[in-house]
């Protein structure tokens, strides 16, 4: 459920770097809040962590509290990291999601989800807001996807950052990393700017919990040797859409 939520929360990012050549990368650092949740007999404790946005000239990173995305457009690879396991996928870019998994079991994944195709509604509230020091405008969105309503409202600002190109290019190679996602691309389209908060409300039947993400701080940095690529003595597994879905 929350690797659901990461990556609605990055989808939702639809900022980017300030355009190439600065010597140092663009550094972003979010707060966020995620409230304990119980799926399928599964219970995760509410915590609070700190999710980095990290943008060079041909590279991005984003690090959340357990894992790490890594795209290298120098390279034409998308690196999935798991830091509780000590591993890491490759991926070439673009991605193609048929080429991640057997023919059969493509095709069983892509008729599920067509059966589970989402609605989505994207709402311009008229409001705006102002955190960290950033002007915002506020949207609403909507996602109802088989027994589960996912409802963000997020406040946006277009001074923050720029260039979009690069940013575009990571979310939509996330969003291909399932099958027959085009609506998680339009989502990216659709709202232009940084999101400076956004609160998340996630119903299942009965149950339902909340997250939230805040701007902390925007600034220049010299990225550390390595940030880049996968640490030393961590595994290299193969994908698994299955767990990427789950």
């Amino acid at each position: 459920m929350r690797s659901l939520y990461r990556r609605l929360s990055l989808l939702l990012l639809a900022g980017a770097l300030i355009a190439g050549g600065a010597a140092a990368d663009q550094v972003i650092t979010m707060q966020s809040h995620a409230d304990a949740v119980t799926v399928m007999g599964q219970k995760s404790p509410a915590k609070d962590y700190t999710q980095t946005y990290w943008f060079g000239n041909d590279r991005m990173r984003v690090d959340d509290d357990e894992n790490s995305t890594i795209m290298r457009l120098d390279q034409k690879k998308l690196y999935l990291l798991d830091h509780a396991q000590k591993t890491f996928s490759a991926i070439d870019l673009p991605v193609d999601f048929k080429k991640l998994v057997d023919p059969q079991m493509a095709g069983m994944m892509e008729q599920m989800m067509q059966m589970m195709a989402p609605s989505v509604t994207v709402t311009a509230t008229g409001q705006s807001g102002n955190f960290a020091g950033y002007a915002c405008d506020y949207y609403d969105v909507a996602v109802k996807v088989a027994m589960m309503q996912i409802n963000t409202t997020g406040c946006y600002s277009d001074k923050i950052l720029t260039h979009t190109a690069r940013y575009q290019a990571l979310a939509e190679a996330q969003a291909e990393l399932v099958p027959n996602a085009s609506w998680m691309k339009d989502l990216a389209q659709k709202i232009k700017g940084f999101p400076v908060r956004t609160e998340t409300t996630t119903a299942m039947g009965k149950k339902s919990f909340k997250n939230w993400q805040e701007l902390k701080s925007v600034e220049e940095r010299t990225a550390p040797e390595g940030l880049y690529a996968p640490p030393a003595g961590y595994r290299e597994v193969k994908f698994d859409p299955m767990a990427q879905g789950r």
